[in-house]
């Protein structure tokens, strides 16, 4: 059996002397199974779509570090935890290493944990600190703009529909019976109106509109259930143990077109069978919930939908959370964005401001 897939080491050099001979054949057995999956559907495995061979060429080797940096403090083990990933993290981030390159450096430890939760369905590991690869933390490029905001929500009513079923002829209708079977994984033969209906259905509007009036991180997404919609108060009810961070349950609130959006989406998800037993609030079309990997796949087809450009730029789901918050700060206030995003103190908010510069000068200006 080869020592590497597609030119990719299995043992990069040095790394042997970390280990006996025992412990470098079970390591070889580790890193060809996490190898042979990022090439294959580590990027998003919903599609079964893999990093190229030129991103594995360098991330291999800093997901080695991270490994040989376990083993010095507690010895050879595979079996990873998220303390050691935080504890890592931490160093990195008082390392004279480039912004940039910490990112990096992330990037290669999340693949690592995206892996073991498709693998070994293990929980999602949320770092206790992001690097966005720049020099300062959420910048100018992280966040979208009003208008991007509208766009991307414009976005999620097109995205993944198809034209009506009694406007297509018999030819198109097979066509996009074919579409359908690959998209829900169900054979061709047992499409129907129903998935046709699924495919123009409301679930991706629902999430985006909600996701836009509320900021929900990834993992509140991931979390969220058919209760917490309380339509007739138009708020989102999240208790203080689903909530990412604090320790009080939140309430923000919705838009009006936000709550029409998700009222069509509760009716609809009677009617999916994959919803007859969770009490999730969106499932992916493989009937998982959703984590901050099929989030950034997501936005990345919703920008491309939307026309909306991020090269050079580093568009994530927080980017919808990080615009949320200049968008409040620049049509209300503060006290209005900590509200909405449930922000402790009101410096976490200020650090969100990313008001363009002629505004601000427009403001001092006024002030005299």
């Amino acid at each position: 059996m080869s020592d590497n897939i597609k030119g990719i080491p299995l043992i990069p050099n040095g790394t042997e002397e970390h280990l006996n001979n025992r412990q470098l054949e079970d390591y070889k057995h580790h890193r060809r199974e996490w190898l042979t999956w990022c090439l294959t559907q580590g990027k998003e495995p919903e599609t079964g779509t893999g990093y190229s061979q030129s991103t594995m060429d360098v991330r291999h080797y800093r997901a080695n570090s991270f490994y040989e940096w376990v083993w010095d403090e507690r010895g050879y083990t595979t079996n990873l935890t998220h303390e050691d990933a935080d504890e890592y993290i931490r160093e990195v981030a008082l390392s004279e290493y480039a912004s940039s390159t910490k990112a990096h450096i992330q990037k290669a430890v999340k693949s690592i944990y995206w892996w073991r939760e498709h693998k070994f369905d293990e929980q999602e590991w949320e770092p206790d600190l992001n690097f966005t690869g720049n020099s300062g933390g959420a910048s100018d490029r992280d966040y979208l703009s009003k208008d991007e905001r509208q766009r991307l929500r414009e976005a999620s009513l097109e995205y993944g529909s198809i034209p009506n079923y009694n406007s297509c002829s018999r030819v198109e209708r097979d066509r996009y019976k074919g579409h359908l079977a690959r998209r829900f994984d169900v054979p061709k033969d047992d499409i129907g109106l129903e998935h046709w209906e699924r495919a123009n259905g409301w679930k991706i509007p629902s999430l985006v509109s909600v996701s836009l009036d509320t900021g929900l991180r990834p993992v509140e997404v991931q979390r969220a259930t058919a209760d917490w919609a309380d339509l007739d108060a138009g708020v989102l009810r999240i208790s203080a143990e689903d909530a990412s961070k604090g320790d009080t349950a939140w309430a923000p609130v919705l838009s009006e077109r936000t709550v029409e959006i998700l009222r069509r989406w509760l009716e609809q998800r009677k009617a999916i069978p994959m919803y007859d037993d969770t009490d999730a609030l969106w499932l992916t079309t493989k009937a998982n919930r959703y984590g901050s990997r099929s989030l950034s796949y997501l936005i990345d087809q919703l920008c491309d939908v939307a026309g909306i450009d991020t090269t050079n730029r580093q568009v994530t789901w927080y980017s919808i959370r990080r615009g949320l918050a200049t968008g409040l700060i620049d049509e209300a206030d503060l006290s209005t964005a900590k509200e909405q995003l449930r922000h402790k103190n009101i410096e976490t908010t200020v650090r969100y401001d990313q008001s363009p510069p002629e505004r601000r000068r427009d403001a001092l200006d006024k002030l005299g």
